[in-house]
């Protein structure tokens, strides 16, 4: 372990610059368009942010990266491709990639929102840190969780290499989420030692014992600048789990095995962990599902629960895409050769269960065929241990006697089995291959095993064993242990013994005709009748009722004879006013005993108290005692010398109290015997966070995450530990704050909320709550209708007027979407069914309608800019938001087909290349085509929209200024054209007619905030 020193002036200076440049945002900092909930993990490569949206509070998971990467356009461009890559992912553990941006300079990722505590967090609230682990079961879920999801982003292509532990968030259900995958190759080798050669952290981190940083997990090979690989993360997983499982970090130059540090679990933890850790990778599990099939051999029962769940990872890992692209053949052998390899584990691990046959076979064939092509006559030479021993030809009735050990036989050529067999040794099966004008010139040896057997005797510990043969000689074998058990391995020949059993103090056993088989464990209970035995019990005072196993034999002094030896004897001495006594004795077979009690204890309790006290940074228990009480039955006590010597007989109710600390209540049966010693865990009394909040604003109150209610305008919290405060007040921006009080300490936080800004003349708006978007149209002025010559052009437009608008206004981006109209009337009218099409099939007064609620609740939340409403755009506004200052029949040009807008054809009609029609019939998502100057898109076809204006059959013609709608006539002007219309008849100045009681499929509308009409 190296140390971790202060390192020298100028490197501490240069590592504080690195610092500033790289620092962490602060809660609530403003950061682009967002504003910083909270900072969710400071890592080596990017600090990962929860950030909201400061118009529509949105939230998102934001990663920033380190100040290097800045103006690295390769990364930027590696990062939209892992953008592309993980959109196709469909597991739960990796969140979505929303964007790629550069804000300030700086490149980040947005992302989906990712919840829960961090691993370290985690740990710390399930485990101890440096002392002692998670629980296996616990370490078992999280590390198949690991590998599964690091398994299937492999088979993706994809991999990780950073595994710090504050990257992993635990959901509340127990699964996790993963961030930064992928960004270690995103950056690519120069770029990442160059932040790694700046970075701050040390080497190792044996002071950080509750989390794991970069530098921790990383893999030697990685670590040494050797060409890594998604082995990387295998060894990061095995690192990772040895810490959750014995709450310690490895250390590889003094490794210390799991079963060393954490008590009965499996031997296999040690294999998993040794291949896991390996030092070369290619020694290392391969991949994460073999290193998950290692995993499952943790578990001692094949079908538990814990591996149950390890096989659910290993089925979620797909088949690598590059396997796929093979074909179905290699495909296959892809999938044989992990069914293969799991073969082998479990022929390995069976293997390892086989006992010796009893018939031992082994083949000569290719010996004795290479001997016979040199063309000598065929016969067989066998050399046999021992000297006597038994020939016989399987399949035939030939059977010959070695003499002296060797035997040769002159045979016909052949295949032959020989079957060799010798008293008190195991028989051996040769199988031999005779060719024809062939002799044996090598002598076959065959060395027969002796057929030694095993005995096991169960009796008395001590006696001795001894057997007596058929012969009538008594062998001595051996002493029984202390469990009552003799064993002999491989010590005595089969066939039939007498048994003798023999000990001190108890009749001897004899036991006849003992047949001891070959191949097979002999098991004999031999028991021992003991002697009997003397016994006198004293006591001081005499006269006390003695008490044997629940039996009153008498009173003291007493003498007891022909006591039946046993060390199961409970002796219990009662005498009225002294405390009852007991005893457990062992009598020994044939012995005399005393049992004296001595003197007598008078009727008394104690009681005796250990105390602890939870939590981080708290004061010694001894620094407590002088305001410590003990409370025994609603009665308190000084604490004294934590000894009351002293309780009556019964059931009492005990707790401890403290000004800042409370105990349990436990409750005790009070016996006239023996001595009580009480653990106490003194808890810190809960602190208490009071809201004032001005006027009668209502808060969501969420406490690390957790929406609370309020008690009164209270809220109770844990002493002495961080907890975050979130408040959620409607048209106002979100507060946090973290609290970290005394016991039993009252703090009032005066909240000051601060309302949602309105918009900004000049810049784009975010209708907040409803994500309504408005782009900025200035003020300015252009001509309306379309000039004489323009194709297609109908005489309603013309002729052409020159408008002029002295104030700017906002327009809706989009079209209103059927979830945004749903939102705020609770209806849904539309056709052609999606949230993100536009609405549809909605009247003229019902448009108006939508507006004015609009409208209200923005007047309500004082949002609205001054003279400005929410409503309708007029003709004349309509037409010069949507060309975007261009003067040409579309905002994109002169030409169009149905690649530009949804609609149908192309214009002008003449032209012989371009799409004729859009795909499939109805409407289409908005936002799909190109938008305009001012960034409104569907201006050209998707669906007619309404306008303030009724319809004139032409335009005025002359100059206007500021021009308010018309009011005179029946029908109502729509512009823009819809999805069934011709290129033609969605141009910028084709005005329509449609009355206002109309509800087509094809006519939706487009919201401006815009001065008051």
């Amino acid at each position: 372990m190296e140390n971790e020193e202060s390192p020298p002036d100028s490197i501490a200076a240069a590592q504080k610059k690195e610092q500033l440049k790289n620092r962490v945002l602060k809660t609530g900092e403003s950061f682009g368009n967002y504003r910083v909930v909270k900072c969710m993990c400071a890592g080596l490569l990017a600090h990962y942010y929860h950030m909201q949206h400061i118009r529509d509070l949105h939230d998102v998971t934001v990663g920033i990266f380190h100040y290097r990467t800045e103006g690295n356009d390769r990364f930027f461009k590696r990062l939209e491709l892992l953008k592309k890559t993980v959109s196709t992912f469909d597991h739960e553990a990796i969140p979505k990639i929303r964007d790629c941006n550069k804000i300030d300079g700086r490149i980040c990722l947005f992302l989906d929102p990712v919840k829960g505590q961090t691993l370290s967090q985690y740990f710390e609230t399930h485990g101890e840190p440096g002392k002692e682990g998670i629980g296996v079961k616990a370490s078992v879920v999280m590390i198949a969780q690991l590998l599964g999801v690091l398994g299937y982003a492999h088979s993706q292509g994809v991999d990780h290499r950073d595994l710090d532990s504050d990257l992993i968030y635990v959901q509340e259900d127990g699964s996790i989420r993963i961030l930064g995958l992928g960004v270690k190759a995103a950056l690519g080798v120069d770029l990442f030692e160059s932040i790694v050669s700046a970075s701050v952290s040390p080497l190792v981190s044996s002071k950080t014992l509750g989390r794991l940083n970069s530098f921790d997990v990383m893999s030697p090979e990685y670590r040494s600048g050797v060409v890594e690989d998604a082995r990387v993360d295998v060894y990061g997983v095995g690192f990772i789990g040895y810490w959750l499982l014995t709450g310690r970090k490895a250390v590889l130059s003094k490794y210390e095995p799991p079963t060393k540090l954490v008590d009965d679990i499996s031997p296999n933890w040690n294999e998993y962990f040794d291949k896991s850790l390996e030092r070369t990778q290619d020694k290392r599990y391969q991949s994460c599902k073999v290193a998950l099939l290692g995993l499952k051999s943790t578990e001692v029962e094949p079908q538990s629960e814990g591996a149950g769940f390890v096989q659910r990872q290993i089925d979620r890992i797909p088949v690598p895409k590059k396997i796929v692209e093979r074909g179905e053949l290699a495909t296959r052998i892809y999938r044989l050769f992990i069914i293969g390899l799991i073969g082998l584990t479990l022929t390995a691990i069976c293997a390892s269960f086989l006992s010796v046959s009893y018939t031992e076979e082994a083949d000569y064939s290719r010996s004795v065929a290479q001997v016979a092509e040199a063309g000598q006559r065929p016969s067989l030479e066998l050399k046999v241990e021992p000297p006597v021993a038994k020939v016989e030809f399987v399949g035939f009735k030939q059977r010959f006697f070695a003499n002296e050990g060797a035997l040769r036989l002159n045979v016909q050529p052949g295949d032959y089995k020989l079957r060799i067999s010798a008293p008190h040794h195991i028989e051996k099966i040769l199988r031999v291959n005779i060719v024809s004008g062939a002799s044996i010139a090598e002598r076959v040896q065959v060395k027969l095993k002796p057929a030694w057997t095993d005995m096991t005797i169960h009796t008395e510990p001590g006696a001795s064993i001894s057997v007596v043969d058929v012969r009538g000689l008594e062998i001595e074998l051996g002493v029984a242990d202390d469990s009552g058990t003799f064993s002999l391995k491989k010590g005595i020949f089969a066939g039939t013994y007498q048994v003798l059993v023999k000990k001190a103090g108890y009749q001897p056993s004899v036991l006849e005709n003992q047949a001891i088989e070959f191949g097979t464990l002999a098991e004999i209970d031999a028991p021992l009748l003991p002697l009997p035995a003397k016994v006198d019990v004293r006591s001081q005072p005499a006269g006390a009722s003695i008490v044997i196993n629940d039996v009153e034999l008498g009173k003291t002094p007493l003498s007891l004879e022909d006591v039946i030896p046993s060390d199961q004897y409970l002796v219990i001495a009662r005498l009225p006013g002294y405390r009852p006594i007991g005893r457990r004795v062992v009598v020994e077979p044939g012995q005399d005993m005393m049992i004296d009690f001595g003197d007598l204890v008078p009727l008394s309790g104690a009681l005796r108290f250990r105390v602890s006290v939870r939590g981080k940074n708290v004061p010694e228990p001894e620094d407590l005692y002088h305001a410590l009480k003990v409370v025994i039955d609603d009665e308190a006590y000084s604490w004294g010398e934590r000894d009351l010597g002293f309780v009556p007989v019964g059931e009492h109710r005990i707790r401890l109290e403290h000004p800042l600390y409370i105990s349990n209540e436990k409750t005790l049966q009070v016996d006239d015997r023996g001595e009580y010693t009480l653990d106490f865990v003194l808890k810190p009394r809960p602190s208490i966070v009071q809201l004032e909040i001005p006027g009668s604003l209502e808060a969501a109150v969420r406490v690390d995450g957790v929406v609370t209610k309020l008690v009164g305008n209270s809220i109770q919290i844990p002493a002495n530990k961080e907890v975050e405060f979130e408040l959620r007040v409607r048209n106002h921006l979100t507060m946090s704050r973290v609290f970290k009080l005394s016991p039993n300490e009252t703090y009032v936080w005066q909240v000051k909320p601060v309302s949602i800004p309105g918009p900004t003349e000049g810049q784009s708006w975010t209708l907040p709550y409803f994500s309504i978007s408005f782009g900025w149209v200035p003020a300015g002025e252009f001509t309306m209708g379309s000039p004489l010559p323009e194709h297609a052009r109908l005489p309603n437009e013309g002729p052409q007027t020159q408008v002029r608008f002295t104030r700017g206004f906002w327009a809706g981006i989009y079209e209103v979407t059927q979830a945004q109209y749903y939102e705020i009337t609770g209806r849904n009218p539309s056709k052609f069914k999606s949230s993100a099409r536009p609405v549809e099939s909605v009247s003229w007064q019902e448009a108006k309608v939508f507006c004015e609620l609009l409208t209200n609740f923005e007047r309500e939340a004082q949002r609205l800019p001054e003279g400005y409403v929410y409503r309708l755009p007029s003709e004349a506004e309509w037409e010069y938001a949507a060309r975007g200052g261009s003067m040409t029949p579309f905002h994109f040009g002169r030409v169009a087909d149905a690649t530009k807008g949804h609609f149908r054809g192309v214009y002008p009609r003449d032209r012989k290349d371009g799409l004729r029609a859009p795909d499939g019939t109805g409407t289409s998502i908005v936002g799909r085509y190109q938008a305009n100057e001012y960034g409104l898109y569907d201006v050209h076809g998707n669906v007619r929209e309404w306008t303030l204006d009724r319809y004139n059959g032409r335009l005025s013609g002359e100059s206007a200024v500021d021009p308010r709608p018309r009011s005179e006539g029946e029908r109502i002007v729509v512009r823009g054209g819809g999805w069934e219309d011709s290129a033609a008849r969605v141009r910028s100045a084709v005005r329509e007619e449609i009355s206002p009681n109309v509800t087509s499929d094809a006519v939706g509308f487009r919201v401006v905030l815009a001065p008051e009409l």
